[in-house]
């Protein structure tokens, strides 16, 4: 049985490759017979193939309300839980159809979090030659910070796809580009994250604190047994059901909410049966990273770089170190910051701590203290909703910049 339901995979997977190859072909056709008379400047923008909830978003976003003469194109899969969210502002392209390859030849500037994802898997060399053929200015919007992760092996310049633009988020952000991935001083302009455009605090009542880890490496590879014998499952699972913790929530009446980062949100169910009349599981499609940031008053994580959008609104956070020795001894792509002196942010290494600071901040209602505010000044250049504008001008000078 289990021997058939590999060889169904297997045909399953060398139908839908020959499929896309067919497509790519007619694409590729098509776009040899348009391009003497084909002269729109043409942007191409995304995430993840199912993503449209941060920077890629909310630059399309932007664009397409204060720009809709630009052509710029959205491109997401139709399995996407997202699907919807560009379609109501137009112009979006479904991954895999002919449509959004013709477009993808076409393109002179492509925009995206995560690299050059959007190529659809050709037999054999196809795809490679498509990416030769492809003749573009690459701008890399950047996913997370950067000060947590040395990103090199990825991001250097000279394997890095979309290396024309980088955009950073202050000085100290933007030496990290050029002293340790190649890049030149021209090449990362400081503009600010277009998804902060949209972190205006929305926790007036003061009532949700958001409990949102990392994932672990190889943690998003494991059996959903497997998955509760991790650190982090019994650390979760720990902050749950605390009696102490409960009663405060109650007696404040304060949510407390949960929600795993997306490589590993399929194990979301397994911590279902410890929620409780003050404390659930958010699930990604119903939530985004986004929305839950601006609804809570309080954010504790572990060493997940969610935490910057969150002191940018000037909120206070916990970072929750439980297994750090394991965590920063494993990691083979070490940090530029130290986790427990350079953060924003309270740090506890323990369960009893954890609960203890999560009350005192409920008791505090929530304060930012002027020395986390001073912290996360180093990491900052802007403060506004005008970020989505410098990067769509820092776009706009592209061409420019590398002629």
């Amino acid at each position: 049985m289990k021997h058939k339901k590999i060889k169904k995979n297997r045909l399953g997977k060398l139908y839908n490759t020959i499929k896309l190859t067919i497509i790519c072909e007619i694409a590729r056709i098509g776009y040899l017979i348009s391009k003497p008379f084909f002269k729109k400047d043409i942007w191409i923008i995304g995430e993840t193939e199912n993503q449209a909830q941060e920077n890629g978003y909310f630059l399309f976003r932007w664009i397409r309300e204060n720009h809709p003469e630009m052509d710029v194109y959205y491109v997401i899969s139709s399995k996407s839980p997202s699907l919807k969210k560009p379609q109501e502002l137009g112009n979006t392209l479904v991954l895999g159809t002919i449509k959004q390859v013709f477009f993808l030849y076409h393109a002179n500037k492509i925009i995206s979090t995560h690299g050059l994802w959007m190529i659809p898997d050709e037999l054999g060399i196809l795809k490679k030659i498509t990416r030769k053929k492809l003749n573009f200015d690459g701008v890399m919007l950047n996913h997370g910070v950067g000060f947590l992760k040395n990103g090199s092996k990825y991001y250097h310049k000279k394997t890095f796809p979309l290396n024309n633009l980088i955009i950073a988020l202050s000085p100290d952000h933007k030496k990290i580009f050029t002293t340790h991935y190649g890049y030149d001083d021209k090449d990362v302009i400081i503009t600010g994250y277009p998804r902060f455009d949209d972190l205006v605090d929305f926790c007036e009542e003061k009532k949700t604190i958001t409990f949102m880890p990392t994932y672990r490496d190889g943690e998003d590879n494991l059996e959903h047994d497997a998955f509760k014998s991790t650190s982090l499952y019994k650390a979760t699972k720990r902050l749950m059901i605390d009696e102490k913790l409960l009663n405060s929530l109650e007696e404040k009446n304060i949510k407390l909410v949960i929600y795993l980062h997306q490589n590993i949100q399929k194990y979301s169910d397994s911590l279902d049966g410890f929620s409780s009349k003050n404390v659930s599981v958010a699930k990604q499609g119903r939530y985004t990273v986004q929305d839950l940031l601006k609804r809570s008053s309080l954010l504790i994580t572990d060493y997940s770089s969610v935490f910057f959008d969150f002191v940018y609104m000037k909120k206070p956070f916990i970072s929750y170190q439980f297994d750090y020795d394991e965590f920063i001894s494993s990691r083979k792509e070490k940090a530029f910051i130290d986790f427990k002196k350079d953060i924003p942010g309270t740090v506890v290494s323990d369960h009893n701590s954890l609960i203890e600071k999560i009350i005192e901040n409920i008791n505090n209602e929530f304060t930012f203290s002027m020395k986390d505010e001073k912290k996360a000044s180093r990491f900052f250049s802007f403060y506004d909703q005008k970020n989505c504008e410098r990067v769509f001008e820092a776009i706009k000078s592209v061409r420019e910049i590398v002629s």
